[in-house]
């Protein structure tokens, strides 16, 4: 299956790898997440965060990290790998009216620094997500929109997704996000929205 319905909040979810979930899990709830697939629930207001097909859900209190877009208190992560806050991005951009943390993520992912299926609760790269709290926070507070946000859709799909690295899962090493296309700097990434 490549997507099914949240059970509490009725919403379609995306598949997530079951590499995100072992390493996210609290031990206590281990055992629930083998020989399943998982989905993730982006909803903000239910508190589950992963469902099966057949209803099976994990919520928040299950994991080891807090999952940022089902808080409404800071710290709100919206970066797994590199700790930036939805609060930390409005902070920058009310201090200097721009935003420097897309390419500050962007340069770290091409030099392979992150883990996003192992840090991450979505298990994929969080530059799409990053994107939408930039361009909220630059329009909350009057600031210009970067020039050029909307790319190619080879680029927006290669930045949102990210590519892993050839590095099997069952080796025990984390899996590397890279872009396979460089963003010109500058730009934002223009995030595929979730359904």
């Amino acid at each position: 299956m490549t997507h099914a319905l949240c059970p509490a909040a009725g919403k379609r979810g995306k598949p997530v790898p079951l590499v995100t979930l072992r390493s996210l899990v609290l031990p206590e709830h281990a055992a629930v997440v083998e020989g399943r697939e998982w989905f993730f629930c982006s909803l903000p207001d239910c508190e589950v965060v992963y469902f099966t097909h057949n209803g099976q859900t994990l919520e928040k209190n299950a994991l080891k990290v807090r999952v940022g877009l089902k808080e409404r208190e800071a710290p709100r992560l919206v970066c797994y790998c590199f700790g930036h806050t939805i609060e930390s991005i409005r902070e920058e951009i009310e201090k200097t009216g721009r935003s420097t943390v897309v390419a500050s993520i962007r340069r770290r992912v091409e030099a392979g620094e992150c883990s996003c299926e192992v840090l991450n609760p979505k298990g994929t790269c969080c530059l799409g997500d990053v994107n939408k709290v930039v361009k909220e926070a630059l329009a909350a507070n009057g600031a210009p929109q970067p020039e050029g946000t909307q790319l190619p859709a080879s680029a927006q799909s290669a930045s949102h997704a990210c590519r892993r690295s050839a590095i099997s899962e069952t080796s025990g090493q984390r899996e590397a996000c890279r872009l396979s296309e460089s963003v010109p700097s500058g730009q934002g990434i223009d995030s595929g929205r979730e359904e």
